[in-house]
């Protein structure tokens, strides 16, 4: 897939700017976002880091009549590389503090003890799934890709659900979305009424949510709670992490949780045809996408997201889960909901 345009900065409303930042996805460009402050400019998420990603950002910023002295603060939705990268950066060159959820805090790469555990969490987990040999070979290349885009820089800061965001004179109020992540926040700008959302909604992909090595998280009924949460902010403008600036903020909600009742019922349907893995029912159901097309994070992350829906159908009694290495996923002998998963 060719990655899309990056568009030039552009005002948003009430000076609030859009500024794309590259990076090597199909998506294109990360957005990060410059919002007006009582002493300057707060900046939403930091995009990736690379040389071509900073000229972006300072360009950005100038677009905005801002420069770095400027930058108070860094609020980040979540420590993804593309929207964390260039937070050390940014706070060497600026005075600005940075602030993410407590929940995001260990994602944060802590060295190469740090990279060297991830690897051996994966490969465990594609263990778990039954994924053949095949599937392990760019783990250690792809592990020390990501960790090398992920910002060493540990947040000043934490921002939990509800709280106000500090500098923005009570503006900007920060909205805990779990899903995509554990900590993803969304930034509720009550004034300009925007919704900065980063990954938990955007205007035409679906978020991946994927239930990840070492997780006891249910991370799909966390996305989906939090798709339910923000329908609660009405008409706002909302400002995603990539892709465009949309309204209509309700049809996307609907569209998404359409999506993903309809993803549970294929995933369900394949169990109850066989597919006794989580490597054998992603292999079964549609991707947009060819399954044998996609190559590396991308398979994992087909992967990671069938576990989530295999977990959250678990729970709600729709079928079994028999843990393993690997696991095995079997027809519920009865419909049975509660707060675990059925497990034999």
């Amino acid at each position: 897939m060719d990655s899309a345009a990056v568009p030039e900065p552009a005002e948003v409303a009430g000076g609030v700017w859009s500024v794309a930042l590259p990076f090597p996805n199909p998506l294109g460009f990360a957005f990060s976002y410059v919002v007006p402050a009582p002493d300057g400019v707060l900046v939403v998420d930091a995009g990736w880091d690379s040389d071509e990603c900073w000229d972006a950002f300072r360009a950005g910023l100038a677009a905005a009549g801002a420069g770095l002295d400027d930058v108070v603060g860094v609020v980040v939705t979540h420590v993804h590389p593309d929207h964390y990268g260039l937070a050390e950066r940014i706070r060497a060159s600026s005075p600005a503090w940075i602030a993410v959820h407590p929940a995001e805090r260990p994602r944060i790469a802590e060295g190469e003890h740090d990279r060297v555990r991830a690897i051996e969490d994966m490969a465990e987990w594609l263990h778990q799934a039954g994924a053949p040999a095949s599937e392990f070979a760019e783990l250690d290349a792809d592990a020390a890709d990501m960790r090398s885009r992920i910002s060493m820089v540990v947040p000043e800061r934490d921002l939990v659900d509800g709280q106000t965001v500090p500098g923005t004179g009570g503006a900007l109020v920060a909205v805990h979305t779990p899903g995509h992540t554990p900590g993803h926040l969304c930034f509720h700008d009550r004034q300009r009424r925007l919704l900065f959302t980063g990954d938990h909604i955007l205007p035409r992909v679906t978020p991946n949510i994927s239930k990840r090595p070492q997780s006891d998280v249910d991370p799909l009924r966390d996305f989906l709670g939090s798709v339910r949460k923000v329908r609660g902010f009405g008409d706002v403008q909302v400002l995603p992490g990539h892709e465009w600036v949309f309204g209509d903020l309700g049809a996307r909600l609907d569209v998404l949780l359409v999506h993903h009742e309809e993803r549970l019922t294929e995933i369900e349907a394949a169990v109850g045809a066989g597919a006794g893995t989580v490597w054998a029912v992603t292999r079964a159901v549609s991707w947009s996408r060819p399954f044998d097309k996609l190559r590396g994070r991308a398979r994992r992350s087909a992967i990671g997201e069938t576990f989530a829906h295999l977990y959250r159908l678990a729970v709600a009694g729709r079928i079994q889960w028999v843990p393993g290495r690997p696991d095995r996923w079997l027809p519920a002998p009865s419909r049975t909901t509660g707060e675990q998963p059925d497990v034999a």
